[in-house]
């Protein structure tokens, strides 16, 4: 049976309804109204204080006429450091071109791999790429370089230099190397693309080192697992000692190579506010034999994900000490000045989510294995057996 109303009540609901309507309405407001006025008022003491230092160093300032795009840089710069995220980066329009390129191909060079012998006080090559310029200039490793662009390596300053044999640019770069006792200079060009992925076969292991997370990197471990098994690899190591740089989406297509095709997914990427920003699974190939992944305190980034997911999807063990605890996202965006920002943009949660979320913690190994008391932490000078974390992995697959 249908219930008439009167108008008078009709009309008070209406009213009731409207008002309660408004009330919220300016209860919502106020509270994205006070929002607004704190963000203005915080931007406003930005910009003044950036005033403020203006005029009085074009004041007071003894020095030359300013560098408008050194200052530029700088402010930027700074403002991005004053976030306290180490991961969250300003390029500039150099620094902006090698790092997408990087991102594209890896790294490029005149084609060596180097590191600095302590013990010996020497910066030792100690691998040369076939095909490289490097190789076709002479180089080998065990080669000491004594100097670079004719600047004297020490120490202090190796790192700098050795800046100088990376680069896409199609530029000469001198080095001076010493072998033998002999004295040699030589002009190798830089351009060449340096594989992120390199293997090897010990015994019936096959050893994988992976450098970086780039966009031909799952192609290149693909490429170089499939060549180890031909060649008789029963079970493998990964290695991702050192490993920080790349991307967490060439990382998940890495770990898509090896995993088997799963429900869920390999990672989910969660913005500030908690909601799916990106997801990566896994169903294109499957790597069936026993895995250990190699880890340290410098394993960090796209490089933990992938030891985690090997971890939860496909039981690999982990060997090493502790990693770095980088479980973000970072995303790239173009400046208008022609650099760019890296910001750290997301949350990465593994297969197992929540339960496996490494940020700020790291991830500890099943086996945790210092290197031994007095070897380098340069780990391409050591043996298989003074590296005691490789030894230990292999002699748990020969178990």
């Amino acid at each position: 049976m249908n219930k008439k109303i009167s108008l008078g009540l009709c009309i008070s609901l209406i009213i009731i309804s409207v008002t309660a309507t408004f009330a919220v309405t300016m209860v919502v407001s106020k509270q994205i109204y006070n929002g607004i006025i704190s963000n203005i008022s915080q931007r406003s003491q930005t910009y003044d204080s950036l005033e403020e230092i203006s005029v009085l160093v074009n004041s007071y300032y003894y020095g030359s006429d300013e560098d408008r795009n050194r200052l530029n840089a700088s402010l930027v710069n700074g403002y991005v450091e004053g976030l306290g995220d180490s991961n969250s980066i300003y390029l500039n329009a150099s620094d902006y071109a090698e790092y997408t390129a990087m991102l594209d191909g890896g790294l490029t060079g005149i084609g060596v791999e180097t590191a600095y012998d302590y013990q010996k006080s020497s910066y030792v090559i100690t691998h040369v790429y076939e095909g490289s310029p490097a190789e076709k200039a002479g180089l080998k490793a065990l080669d000491v370089i004594t100097a670079i662009d004719n600047s004297t390596v020490t120490m202090s300053n190796y790192n700098q230099l050795s800046e100088k044999l990376y680069g896409s640019m199609l530029s000469a770069v001198q080095v001076e190397y010493m072998r033998d006792g002999e004295t040699k200079v030589v002009e190798p060009m830089r351009g060449f693309s340096i594989p992120s992925v390199s293997g090897r076969l010990e015994s019936n292991v096959g050893y994988i080192k992976i450098n970086g997370f780039y966009k031909n990197t799952a192609s290149e471990f693909k490429e170089t697992a499939e060549k180890l098994i031909e060649q008789g690899a029963e079970s493998m190591v990964f290695d991702v000692r050192n490993t920080y740089s790349g991307t967490i989406e060439y990382a998940a297509q890495t770990v898509d190579v090896i995993v088997p095709a799963i429900e869920g997914n390999i990672a989910v990427i969660k913005d500030k506010k908690g909601e799916v920003k990106k997801v990566f699974s896994a169903e294109n190939y499957s790597i069936t034999m026993p895995f250990i992944v190699l880890v340290n305190g410098s394993t960090a980034g796209p490089a933990e994900l992938f030891a985690c997911d090997l971890r939860d999807i496909s039981q690999a063990q982990i060997v090493g000490t502790k990693t770095a605890g980088v479980g973000t996202m970072q995303e790239l965006f173009a400046l208008e000045d022609g650099g760019a920002v890296l910001l750290t943009v997301a949350l990465v949660e593994p297969k197992n989510g929540e339960a496996s979320v490494y940020n700020g913690t790291g991830i500890i190994p099943n086996s945790e294995v210092p290197l031994t008391a007095g070897y380098t932490a340069n780990l391409s000078l050591l043996t298989v057996e003074e590296d005691n974390q490789l030894s230990t992995a292999l002699d748990m697959l020969a178990a």
